[in-house]
């Protein structure tokens, strides 16, 4: 009775109360899937109404977020346009045997319009199996000049786009693992517009070479439009009632295919992020990672499928977050990132009803045999 009373209490919120709404979590512990559904489709209602103007803006002009690539030959530096891909460098690299990798299978982020996130009850969280490795035959730091991550995380927003409590302590949680247990350069960038990721990503593409790993994190709000599947970024400027501030997945694969490191993961961790891993599902099957790393690996890993995401979770992070951090603490040598995921995948399922995904960017120029690899410095 009382999850009803919540679930009507909601539903017949007025719009532009919800910035400031914020009552506690589901009366009746976390809902069942039937209930779930249910709220999934109110807060994704309460999400278009709220971006109406934008989307129909998007509608009429399906190009309207779309930034224009760079002029040939020019510098990206100070303007707004995508650096073209390169010719991607395919030197061989030096052979590093290594075994699949087995993982004990037992071993997000967006708040709506008008509904507060979806927070289960706070727990004292399990501690997370270690991901089993086995022994290899050489590191693979050998083959990779550098590691290099770049996070992205936005909570303040204005009004009346809902801020997030989540994404900037996720970003430096995810960054600290990242580069105390793997050796990654990590650089964090808070509350971000949509010029300077553009502009970020365009750095990193110029910088990146062939033999680097880079991991690309965003942590925000994010919309997929129902009649095009074109999903979106909303950077900290973007509006409700236009979307020339929102960043298209279109761009984002251009970005992606720009970068000329053969190890390339995007982990999103913003509403209906998934959209980026429909084009191909990726399964297990490393045996060989000297094999691997001489393919351009493009991956996208997302916090849920084509559903809203918890901006609510554990230890001050979104579910996804947290798991991604504890699975990362606890990798120890190799790891493809489909293990990765499987092992995040099991533990947010186990706590909240939404589904992680992983999948090859083929429009970014993923090839077969491609994969991208986690490996420990330690």
């Amino acid at each position: 009775m009382k999850a009803i009373f919540l679930f009507v209490l909601l539903w017949t919120a007025p719009l532009d109360a919800a910035p400031f709404m914020r009552p506690p979590a589901f009366l009746g512990g976390i809902p069942g899937r039937a209930q779930f559904q249910a709220i999934q489709l109110q807060r994704h209602q309460a999400r278009t109404l709220l971006y109406r103007e934008a989307l129909e803006e998007l509608r009429n002009n399906p190009h309207a977020a779309d930034v224009p690539d760079c002029p040939a030959g020019k510098s990206a530096k100070g303007v707004l346009c995508l650096t073209k891909p390169v010719q991607k460098d395919t030197v061989a690299l030096p052979p590093v045997a290594i075994a699949a990798v087995p993982v004990d299978p037992s071993v997000a982020t967006v708040a709506p319009a008008v509904l507060p996130p979806l927070v289960p009850p706070v727990a004292t969280p399990p501690p997370v199996p270690p991901v089993v490795i086995p022994p290899v035959a050489a590191p693979v730091e050998k083959t990779l000049r550098r590691k290099i991550a770049v996070l992205f995380g936005i909570n303040s927003y204005k009004d009346p786009i809902p801020e997030l409590g989540t994404p900037v302590a996720d970003v430096e949680g995810i960054a600290e693992a990242l580069r105390k247990h793997y050796g990654y350069e990590t650089r964090i960038l808070r509350n971000v517009r949509k010029k300077e990721i553009i502009q970020t990503l365009n750095e990193i593409a110029a910088e990146a070479k062939a033999d680097d790993s880079v991991l690309l994190f965003y942590a925000g709000h994010g919309y997929l439009m129902d009649d095009t599947q074109m999903g979106y970024w909303i950077p900290i400027d973007g509006s409700v009632k236009t979307a020339a501030n929102w960043i298209s997945n279109s761009d984002i694969s251009k970005l992606l295919s720009a970068i000329n490191a053969r190890q390339l993961i995007l982990v999103s961790d913003s509403c209906f992020s998934g959209s980026l891993t429909r084009e191909q599902k990726m399964t297990s099957g490393v045996s060989n990672v000297s094999r691997v790393l001489q393919h351009r690996s493009v991956l996208a890993f997302s916090s849920g499928g084509e559903e809203p995401v918890s901006d609510g979770g554990k230890e001050g992070h979104s579910i996804f977050a947290w798991s991604f951090i504890n699975t990362l603490k606890s990798t120890n040598g190799v790891a493809p990132g489909f293990e990765i995921y499987r092992v995040v995948h099991g533990q947010v399922m186990k706590d909240f009803p939404q589904e992680p995904q992983y999948g090859a960017v083929i429009s970014a120029g993923h090839t077969a045999g491609g994969e991208y690899i986690f490996e420990a410095a330690n």
